[in-house]
């Protein structure tokens, strides 16, 4: 079948295939076209269905067929693919991620672009996530600087202990985070948050 040729050539197995991926895929066929295609598909176990809107192609295992991990569909469909970037962690797992904290989150709040809501909360597989609109548009140029103002945001300077305040230091001196991002950007935060930079220890980092 075409349309399976298709998907096969262009996703692996295992790789969550979005309907809009699909779409890309044949441009000149309409949406009824589209799911009947992709409900044969799935009838005859070429591609397996692992929620609204999201397949993939299984792999056979000696118990079955392959179980499409959680963490891919949700870095796929709200974090970022081989080209771009479109979402980052918030919240309580930013700070994690960025060695702030120590505290693990039953949720991941995920800022991205695929969201139009202010926030709402779903579960995909068993992961619970908080997704939330994009202050402004997420691209690879500007994911850093956007993290670290949501990071700012987050946390008292103050509080940071050594290692803390290094781990902070660090991730702006890797992605080469200057004031002039920062000054791009922080519109679309808090006041507090560009007052806690210019009128905290970091602004040093930030003048040398």
């Amino acid at each position: 079948m075409l349309i399976y040729e298709a998907i096969s050539k262009n996703f692996s197995c295992d790789e969550p295939i979005l309907i809009e991926d699909i779409e890309k895929l044949f441009p000149d066929k309409s949406r009824p076209w589209i799911d009947k295609a992709i409900r044969t598909l799935v009838d005859e176990k070429k591609i397996k269905r692992y929620s609204t809107g999201i397949y993939y192609i299984p792999r056979k295992t000696l118990f079955g067929d392959s179980v499409l991990s959680a963490n891919k569909v949700i870095q796929k469909k709200y974090l970022s693919n081989d080209n771009d970037i479109y979402g980052y962690v918030t919240g309580v797992s930013l700070l994690n991620a960025l060695g702030l904290t120590t505290q693990v989150p039953n949720s991941i709040s995920i800022v991205t672009n695929n969201e139009s809501s202010r926030g709402r909360k779903i579960t995909i597989g068993k992961q619970d996530l908080y997704l939330i609109k994009a202050p402004t548009t997420i691209t690879k140029k500007n994911c850093a600087v956007l993290q670290f103002l949501e990071a700012i945001k987050l946390i008292d300077l103050n509080d940071l202990d050594e290692i803390e305040n290094n781990n902070l230091i660090r991730f702006v001196t890797n992605n080469s985070i200057t004031l002039k991002d920062i000054s791009k950007y922080c519109n679309y935060f808090p006041d507090f948050v560009s007052k806690k930079i210019l009128g905290g220890h970091l602004i040093e980092l930030f003048t040398q």
